[in-house]
């Protein structure tokens, strides 16, 4: 019969996080209960220090034995080698969501266990009382691929029938698929309603009811919901994901239902940072991103499910998994180049052409694309302006029209004892915020820690009464970058997510409220928050122009359109996937606002068309025109 033990790791001798992140397996010395552990037992990994607790979990593949030496794959995380024998379990090993010392004491069933009270040794036993009260907190144990059943794939959709867009689940890189396996186990134990199963996800997850309801959508999409008779099941997919723990299945899944997951992959065999990923994106499968926010959402499905490892430096790569399942997809041949590697013109500002961009996508209309194109001269001058490190003036002022562009009232400074760009978002009194930015150019393109001077950043910080500071930098690289700006409060931006920002605003203005996530803490700037909010206003627009075209076609026939009718008409169309009564209702609402004018009528009786998108198109820009302001109000004292 199987056991489960803690295996303990010491940080200072090997880097246990590290080999976690990139290996399959480690071979684990066992100097206690040597004739007791055996292939199939359950391990629980835990980390020994003042940041103890539990970080991974795995299981037994291969008898205790003596050994001597270490594995060329280890060699990297080993701190201190020791070539004495030593007798060794070979372990299979995948990385788990940190359970913290005191939240395992806190636990009844392990509060007097040795690992709390006397953590001395290398392996601990855990009885079924104490497992069963873990299991709970960590992550599934590895089914090895060994031992697993041959993969059956699912059938892949064709590429242009994959989904661009891929969403994230909460809990961070390393943790999309524990919140995924928190709500299929909903789903398993309870079957829930379609309409329920978004409120359900809400609690479960702790995200805001729209972020639900695209999860649960993009879940369905993914293959890994089907609704049967309007009650949420798993499909067959996602159950045998959730009775093997084999995560191979569930990257499986996605590739064959989402563009660019398995050929993601294939571009990390190489270290890779996500700037180079985007840029080969886009320049090799015509992606047509603005920002980084899809390159890590798949970084974090391919990162959690262990085929992908972080290095310290913001790259990534391949994993042992990662390549052994590779070997299994069939992957999309790149369509802009025979290469799949970045080369030095994939990289903003270092010599190359920019990457060409789709506007808009690949059925964008018209006048998506003319309002797109409105930005290019200053994205042009963003890009060019950045290495021209003779001149930081040029670029200084090139990000104050960038941030001027976003909304914001941007002023250069650019004097000595000055920030060199002063934003104020003018929300009113209560809920302006101020930020200074300081612009850094390099004729390498790339800024590195020592570039930045944190101490005036704080003075400015100081003397400018700001609410927030930022470094917008060419490729901001180093792990000592990041981790100073985030002791300081500082976000770090680069220049290419400025410019996908602005490319995405063209396309999708979002509010200065949005623009604040931007801001709220220190470290790499985060786009993800306010990519999802692009695209559920483009989602919107899309919904609001279906609504007109049914009404417009429908009600020569059926006379006024109710929100339910709508529904109804709508239910099967991709378009209002996800949606509800109540949000049709909402857009009604919108669309028959006598500022609008495209349709008339009440949620009682119906609407109709009451005039031509042009003319509403038209009332718009009037309107426009005249909540533009002769002259910019007054802010806070520069």
């Amino acid at each position: 019969m199987s056991r489960c033990w803690f295996l303990q790791a010491n940080p200072k001798l090997y880097d246990i996080d590290a080999a976690l992140a990139s290996l399959r397996h480690i071979w684990w010395q066992v100097p206690q209960y040597t004739a007791e552990v055996h292939v199939g037992d359950v391990v629980v990994i835990w980390r020994s220090g003042p940041d103890a607790g539990v970080i991974g979990v795995g299981r037994v593949v291969e008898e205790p034995q003596l050994r001597t030496g270490t594995d060329d794959s280890e060699r990297p995380f080993v701190h201190e080698p020791n070539e004495t024998p030593s007798t060794q379990a070979k372990i299979a090993v995948r990385v788990s969501p940190f359970v913290s010392k005191a939240e395992v004491a806190a636990l009844a069933e392990l509060a007097e266990h040795p690992i709390i009270r006397a953590p001395m040794g290398t392996v601990f036993p855990i009885d079924n009382d104490a497992w069963s009260a873990l299991s709970a907190l960590v992550a599934v144990p590895p089914v090895p691929v060994e031992d697993a059943a041959p993969l059956e794939f699912p059938q892949a959709f064709a590429w242009r029938q994959r989904a661009k867009g891929v969403l994230p689940m909460p809990g961070g890189y390393d943790g999309y698929l524990t919140s995924l396996r928190s709500v299929c186990e909903l789903i398993d134990q309870e079957r829930p309603a379609q309409a329920e199963l978004p409120v359900r996800m809400e609690a479960l997850l702790g995200v805001a009811a729209n972020a639900a309801r695209q999860r649960e959508s993009f879940l369905r999409k993914m293959g890994v919901i089907q609704i049967e008779a309007g009650v949420a099941q798993l499909s067959q997919w996602a159950r045998r994901w959730l009775d093997s723990g084999d995560d191979r299945v569930i990257v499986a899944l996605l590739h064959s239902r989402c563009q660019l997951i398995g050929e993601l992959l294939e571009l990390c065999r190489e270290p890779r940072s996500v700037d180079e990923l985007l840029a080969a994106a886009n320049t090799l499968f015509s992606m047509g991103w603005d920002t980084n926010t899809q390159v890590n959402n798949r970084r974090g499905w391919l990162q959690s499910a262990g085929m992908l490892y972080a290095l310290d430096d913001r790259r990534v790569q391949l994993t042992e998994s990662g390549a052994a399942l590779l070997e299994l997809l069939e992957c999309e041949p790149p369509t802009g180049g025979s290469d799949t590697g970045v080369t030095d013109a994939d990289k903003l500002g270092e010599g190359g052409d920019r990457p060409t961009e789709r506007i808009g996508g690949e059925h964008a209309d018209e006048s998506k694309k003319d309002s797109s194109l409105t930005a290019l001269p200053l994205l042009d001058e963003l890009a060019a302006s950045c290495t021209d490190s003779g001149d930081p003036d040029r670029f200084e002022r090139a990000v104050t029209d960038a941030f001027a562009f976003l909304g914001f009232r941007a002023e250069w400074l650019g004097k000595s004892g000055r920030t060199d760009v002063l934003l104020d978002a003018l929300l009113g009194k209560a809920e302006t915020y101020r930020v200074i930015i300081d612009c850094k150019t390099s004729g390498s393109g790339s800024v590195s820690d020592q570039q930045v001077d944190w101490v005036t950043l704080g003075e400015h910080r100081q003397k400018h009464d700001a609410d927030h500071v930022m470094v917008v930098a060419p490729n901001p690289s180093g792990s000592r970058l990041f981790d100073r700006a985030r002791q300081h409060d500082v976000g770090v931006m680069s220049v290419d997510q400025l410019i996908g920002i602005c490319r995405q605003h063209a396309r999708n203005p979002l509010s200065l409220d949005d623009y604040r996530d931007l801001f709220r803490s220190g470290g790499a700037v985060d786009t993800g928050g306010i990519d999802e909010r692009a695209a559920e206003l483009e989602q919107l627009a899309a919904l609001a122009s279906a609504i007109c075209d049914t009404i417009r076609t429908r009600s020569e026939t059926f006379g006024r359109l109710t929100a339910r009718d709508l529904y109804l008409i709508l239910a099967d169309e991709p378009v209002a996937d996800g949606t509800t009564e109540d949000r049709l209702q909402v857009l009604l609402d919108a669309l028959a606002n006598p500022l609008v004018g495209v349709l008339d009528g009440t949620p009682a009786t119906g609407y109709r068309m009451t005039s031509a998108p042009a003319t509403a198109r038209r009332r718009l820009e009037n309107l426009g025109r005249r909540l533009s302001p002769v002259s910019e109000p007054a802010g806070r004292e520069s």
